[in-house]
C-alpha cells in the first residue's frame, strides 16, 4: 500500500513540474520578445503580489514601459481555444483522431489577470497609472471566437505580442518618466524574491482552487 502512495506522489510531482516547465518556457519566450520593444522599460517576471484579502497572486510578467504598465498572463497551450470575457471557464479542444474532440476547461484568464491588476494597484496604492491586461497564448494553439470588448484588454498569440504592444504604446504615447519607471520597479522588485518553498505552496493552492 505504501509503494502505491509513493508512486502517486511521484506522478503528481512529475506532472506538476512538467506543466511548470512548459509554462516557464512560454514566459521566457515572452520576455525575450518584449526585450525588443523600444523605449525606456523594465520587466519583472514571476511577481508574487499580496492581495487586499490576504492571499497571494502570481503575475507571470510585469512590463513597466513609458506608455504604462503591462500585466501579462502567459498561457502556453496547444489545441483550439474558445472563450469570452464573461465566461467563468474557457475551453481547450483537441481532435481525438476519430472525427470528434476532447475538451478541457480552464479558468477565464481575463478574470485571472483582473485579480493580478487589482493586487498591483493595491500594492502600489495607485489606480491612476495606465495598466494594460495582456493574455498571451503560445503559437501552437488557435484562438477561436475569443470575444472581449473591454478597453485595455488584449488576448493575443505570442507572434502578435510585440506588434500589439508597439501599437498600444504609440497610441498612448509617453506617460511615465524614467524616474517613475525606476520607482515602480524598486517597489515591485521585492515581490519577485520568493523562496522555492513559497512558490510550491502557491502552486498547490492554485491547483486546489482552480483545478489547474
Amino acid at each position: 500500500m505504501i509503494w502505491v502512495i509513493v508512486l502517486v506522489l511521484i506522478c503528481y510531482v512529475i506532472v506538476s513540474f512538467g506543466g511548470r516547465n512548459r509554462g516557464q518556457c512560454g514566459e521566457n519566450k515572452i520576455y525575450d520578445t518584449l526585450e525588443k520593444l523600444s523605449g525606456c522599460k523594465a520587466m519583472l517576471p514571476n511577481c508574487y503580489l499580496p492581495t487586499e484579502n490576504g492571499d497571494v497572486t502570481e503575475v507571470d510578467l510585469i512590463l513597466i514601459h513609458e506608455s504604462g504598465i503591462y500585466v501579462i498572463e502567459s498561457k502556453n497551450y496547444s489545441g483550439w481555444i474558445f472563450g469570452s470575457e464573461n465566461q467563468r471557464y474557457w475551453t481547450q479542444s483537441f481532435s481525438d483522431g476519430k472525427g470528434g474532440s476532447q475538451k478541457y476547461k480552464f479558468y477565464n484568464p481575463i478574470w485571472q489577470n483582473d485579480t493580478h491588476i487589482k493586487a498591483l494597484q493595491w500594492v502600489l496604492g495607485d489606480t491612476r497609472v495606465n495598466i494594460y491586461s495582456y493574455i498571451v497564448f503560445g503559437d501552437e494553439c488557435r484562438l477561436m471566437d475569443i470575444r472581449q470588448n473591454t478597453d485595455n484588454y488584449y488576448v493575443v498569440q505570442r507572434k502578435e505580442l510585440l506588434s500589439s504592444v508597439k501599437a498600444n504604446a504609440e497610441a498612448y504615447g509617453s506617460l511615465l518618466s524614467d524616474e517613475m519607471i525606476d520607482w515602480y520597479y524598486r517597489e515591485l522588485y521585492p515581490y519577485t524574491q520568493v523562496s522555492e518553498e513559497q512558490k510550491m505552496e502557491h502552486a498547490r493552492k492554485i491547483h486546489e482552487r482552480y483545478h489547474m
